[in-house]
C-alpha cells in the first residue's frame, strides 16, 4: 500500500503549479498589506470590506493578487498606489458600483448582499 503512494508521488509533483517568482511574491505581499489595511480601516465602507473578505475566504490569494496585477498592468495603473490596488482588487473580487459584470476568469465573485451563504465542508 505504501509503495503505491510513493509511485504516485512523482505524477502529482509533475502537475503542481510552478513556484511563484520573487517579483510575484513581492507583489502579493504588497497586495496583502493593502487588503489587511483596508479591512482594518474605518475609512473603507463595509460593503467593500465584505466583498474583500468573502473573496479572500473563497479564493487562493495568489489568484486574487495575480488578477489584480493583470488588471493594473492592462489599464496602465500605478501598481504601487494603494488606492488603485484596493479599487482594482475590489473589482476583481466582484464589487461593481451599480452594475453586475463578472470578475476575471479564475476568481469567484463575492455573493450579492443578502444572499444566504451555504457552509462548505473542508
Amino acid at each position: 500500500m505504501m509503495a503505491a503512494a510513493f509511485v504516485a508521488s512523482p505524477a502529482i509533483a509533475a502537475t503542481a503549479p510552478a513556484a511563484p517568482t520573487k517579483a510575484q511574491l513581492e507583489t502579493a505581499a504588497f497586495h496583502l498589506k493593502v487588503l489587511m489595511s483596508a479591512l482594518q480601516s474605518k475609512e473603507v465602507d463595509e460593503p467593500i470590506k465584505n466583498v474583500l473578505f468573502v473573496c479572500l475566504y473563497e479564493n487562493p490569494f495568489g489568484k486574487v493578487s495575480d488578477s489584480t496585477a493583470k488588471v493594473l498592468a492592462g489599464n496602465k495603473l500605478d501598481p504601487k498606489d494603494p488606492n488603485k490596488v484596493l479599487t482594482v482588487m475590489a473589482g476583481v473580487c466582484g464589487l461593481r458600483p451599480g452594475g453586475s459584470a463578472a470578475p476575471p476568469a479564475g476568481v469567484k465573485p463575492a455573493p450579492k448582499p443578502g444572499q444566504p451563504q451555504k457552509p462548505r465542508s473542508r
